[in-house]
């Protein structure tokens, strides 16, 4: 049985704690697996790592947190039961001493702020990308993995503009090796470690990350799978099934308007408008791919300290049908933020490992429904991205297929 490493950044927020928690609940039958898209029945035909074939590590900007914040989702947030933290805290604690320094410098002031002594101090760039790649290759040796995939599930950077020296990857390089660290990013810093050690990488955020030009070279070059960004799981996931209903019955968006509440470490970071910006700009993007034009949009996201790890989201839609009457529609969103993504997170690392297990390289586009800005896919229909996902099933099935019947496999594309 194939055992792979999931070195998670962010790896003792809220999120990465439910990842963990809700893998070994599952490895343990203590558990159901709702909300994995990988175990609908589309999926069967694909020979996908076990949940309790994944070991888990990561990053993180805090010494301790992975244990503590499970905790908290069971007793603050009642996301998941206290008796489930309890029977799984020899797992967790484990696993959080597996727990290793980020890197933080240009994550943005929200995020500094939680450094702290964990984290080397002004720690120039060559240093930093040596010091991560030698985490991910001791996990790997340590824990006897076949691979390991690095998935970024951190908090949100503010935006960075691109440069000339982001486009090519001699040139991303040499800003390594020169210490510009006012051009590069904790999620660059990470990526590049990862990719450059020849492990695929994943972007569960909205920080650029694997979005730089430069570091998608760096992925074709070691011939490892790679995507992102920002993981779709409430209002923008709504918004990719509502649109295409509007723009198929020939009614006009007239506007969209948006307000999003939300609690725990993710609120407070975006309560910085300097973070709330990336955010903003990959939730705002995909109405005017799906409907043919942009009507007027408004995102609001406003931190609610008392709401934890829940998050609200109210949204009016305003249309005109026949005979040019208007009408409206209104929805509202409530999640547990933590619940709705970790399963996803988890069918990603499923899915990653089989792509790179087959050999494939590159930006896995038939990923793009589980994300707000799918690299490299313009459609943001949820049913289109959706049917990228099973073509490319069908594809592979196809081709195994072929493989029992004594036929050569192509290469996968």
């Amino acid at each position: 049985m194939a055992k792979v490493g999931v070195w998670l950044i962010g790896a003792q927020g809220s999120l990465a704690s439910t990842v963990v928690l809700g893998a070994r609940a599952l490895a343990r039958r203590l558990a159901a697996g709702g909300g994995l898209v990988t175990e609908l029945q589309e999926f069967a035909p694909l020979p996908l790592v076990a949940l309790d074939g994944l070991a888990f590590g990561g990053w993180d900007i805090a010494p301790t947190g992975l244990v503590a914040q499970a905790r908290s989702l069971a007793s603050d947030d009642a996301a998941v039961p206290e008796s489930l933290v309890t029977r799984l805290e020899a797992d967790l604690t484990m696993i959080e001493a597996r727990v290793r320094p980020g890197f933080a410098d240009g994550a943005g002031p929200a995020v500094r702020r939680a450094a702290r002594a964990f984290v080397p101090r002004r720690e120039p760039l060559p240093a930093a990308v040596q010091r991560l790649g030698d985490d991910l290759d001791r996990f790997r040796a340590e824990e006897r993995l076949d691979t390991v995939i690095v998935v970024n599930v951190g908090s949100t950077e503010p935006p960075l503009e691109l440069t000339r020296d982001h486009e090519r990857l001699d040139r991303f390089q040499r800003m390594i090796q020169q210490d510009r660290r006012a051009s590069v990013t904790p999620s660059m810093v990470y990526a590049y470690a990862t990719l450059e050690r020849g492990f695929s990488y994943v972007n569960f955020t909205p920080s650029i990350g694997v979005a730089v030009p430069a570091l998608q070279e760096l992925g074709l070059k070691h011939h490892v799978p790679f995507y992102g960004s920002d993981g779709k799981t409430g209002e923008t996931l709504v918004k990719t099934v509502l649109a295409p209903m509007f723009r198929y019955r020939n009614l006009e968006v007239l506007s969209w308007e948006g307000f999003n509440i939300l609690g725990g470490g993710d609120g407070r970071v975006l309560a910085d408008p300097r973070h709330k910006r990336s955010k903003i700009r990959s939730k705002a993007g995909v109405l005017g791919a799906t409907l043919g034009y942009t009507p007027h949009t408004g995102v609001a996201i406003e931190y609610v300290p008392s709401l934890g790890n829940w998050k609200t989201a109210w949204d009016f839609i305003h249309f005109r049908g026949f005979l040019g009457t208007k009408m409206s529609v209104q929805f509202i969103w409530q999640g547990c933020d933590s619940i709705l993504a970790a399963p996803l997170v988890l069918d990603l690392v499923r899915l990653t490992e089989f792509a790179q297990r087959k050999g494939e390289a590159g930006p896995m586009t038939h990923l793009a429904c589980f994300f707000k800005d799918p690299l490299g896919v313009g459609v943001q229909s949820f049913s289109d991205q959706f049917r990228l996902l099973t073509d490319y099933v069908e594809r592979h099935t196809k081709n195994e297929r072929q493989t029992k019947n004594g036929r050569k496999q192509p290469r996968p594309r």
